[in-house]
């Protein structure tokens, strides 16, 4: 680059002509969303497979946990369309589209997180907007991944060796409005004027213009975006502090139920990008895994777990039933692994409540009287990475002071306990959980080893019932 831009004009006139004149026609044709929405779906899979880039990208998002509730493996471009529909589509093509774009040849740390934050910010953006009841949530998705557009297009245009690369290079992540003392214009200037020279995603042009209400869909794109870029210089937990508020009182609903969505809404950001070799550089709190203390550790007994487990071996050979087996793994989890109480609960016919049916309880308690939930305005946390995911979590492992922990404990006065997905023919039909009884001592490594152990074997036996 012979001279390096020092104004907004003097930048897009650079920008317009080098380089992402390919992607602006792409993402020209995903904006216009009653026309996708009305192609027939062999129509746009064709249009899709003509680049072999853009299909293996598209199969990648479509299989994350983002996009892919089923857990099923989509394998074709059709099949994702059938399965995940046509908006859908539309926001994984635009994602990979700016991937595709602008990860060739090697990119740089920056831009690819850039490019981890703008896919963040749609996907935070996206869940604000299903919160607050916005229908089109598609078109804010698209939007809110287009907001840092100019700034990955400025990156992504520098010589790296040039003196204003470094300087970028060296202050990043910029904060918001410190660029213009290096490039001479702010990035949100560039991205408006590259929208606006291309007719693409009108949200961005009615947030820049600030003429909307503060019920309008383009505020979760604001909300999104802010969200995403303080997660990324401050980490998540100061920026739910920072932002709650303001994303409660747009979305009308309830603060840890907010918290919860956002959380997981990061954590389903950070699989997908792992597809595509991209880090999400988003600061967690970290967990560690909790040990016996002082005098207060629970040691188990490995050779009555062998001596169990030989047992209930036995017994499945002679008849696999699930009334008549599951005492059998609760005993074998509670003396087993040498905790106060375990419980076998089940789901509700419509999938949306869990309560206790079995327990084995030394300490006598009422956990399993007061043991039954609202899996999704309760305990969110079990439905997703218990029951969904199907893992086995410590409940130290939900998160501090969220929606989760505050119920359960609320509902059981139990602190320390572990849960695990309860599996019959291959389907999650409850949890299966066990505890060191009120007040009792953390969980033990050994005591977590046991419990996963019997949770597999529990699974195993109930492949084939009789």
């Amino acid at each position: 680059m012979s001279k390096t831009p020092n104004n907004k004009d003097s930048w897009l006139k650079l920008l317009q002509q080098t380089s992402i004149p390919s992607f602006n026609a792409s993402i020209q044709a995903l904006s216009n969303v009653e026309e996708y929405t009305n192609t027939h779906s062999s129509e746009l899979a064709r249009t899709i497979l003509k680049d072999p880039n853009l299909t293996a990208s598209v199969l990648k998002l479509a299989n994350s946990a983002q996009f892919n509730s089923y857990g099923r493996a989509i394998r074709t471009v059709s099949r994702s369309i059938m399965v995940l529909g046509h908006r859908s589509i539309k926001e994984i093509c635009a994602s990979c589209l700016l991937m595709e774009q602008f990860l060739k040849q090697g990119a740089s740390k920056n831009i690819q997180a850039l490019i981890a934050r703008a896919y963040h910010a749609a996907i935070q953006a996206k869940e604000i907007a299903l919160l607050s009841g916005i229908k089109n949530s598609e078109e804010v998705f698209i939007s809110s991944l287009l907001m840092s557009l100019g700034e990955i297009a400025v990156y992504s245009s520098l010589d790296p060796m040039d003196q204003i690369a470094q300087d970028l290079y060296g202050s990043y992540p910029i904060s918001a409005g410190k660029e213009k003392d290096l490039i001479g214009c702010y990035f949100t200037d560039l991205t408006l004027g590259l929208c606006q020279a291309w007719n693409i995603a009108p949200m961005i042009t009615e947030l820049m213009g600030g003429n909307y209400s503060e019920s309008s869909p383009v505020r979760s794109i604001l909300l999104g975006n802010s969200f995403a870029n303080s997660c990324e210089l401050q980490g998540i937990e100061s920026s739910l502090k920072t932002h709650l508020k303001s994303i409660v009182r747009y979305t009308g609903k309830d603060p840890e139920m907010v918290s919860e969505k956002l959380e997981k809404a990061t954590e389903e950001t950070q699989k997908s990008l792992n597809g595509f070799g991209i880090k999400l550089d988003v600061k967690s709190p970290q967990k560690l895994k909790p040990v016996g203390k002082g005098n207060h550790i629970v040691e188990v007994d490995k050779v009555l777990q062998l001596e169990i487990l030989q047992e209930l071996s036995s017994v499945a050979m002679e008849r696999v039933d699930l009334i008549a087996m599951l005492p059998l793994i609760l005993e074998a989890i509670q003396r087993g692994g040498s905790f106060s109480c375990a419980i076998g609960a089940f789901l509700s016919r419509d999938k949306k409540r869990i309560k206790a049916k079995q327990a084995i309880d030394s300490g006598k308690s009422q956990t399993k009287e007061n043991f039954y939930f609202n899996c999704y305005e309760e305990i969110p946390e079990v439905q997703q990475k218990v029951m969904t995911n199907r893992q086995v979590y410590l409940q130290s492992e939900f998160r501090e002071g969220g929606m989760t922990i505050k119920k359960i404990i609320r509902r059981t006065g139990i602190k320390n306990a572990i849960w695990g997905p309860l599996i019959v023919e291959n389907k999650v039909i409850g949890c299966l959980y066990a505890d060191n009884g009120e007040n009792g001592p953390e969980i033990t490594a050994d005591q977590q080893e046991c419990f996963e152990l019997f949770v597999a074997q529990a699974k195993f036996f109930f492949q084939k019932l009789r």
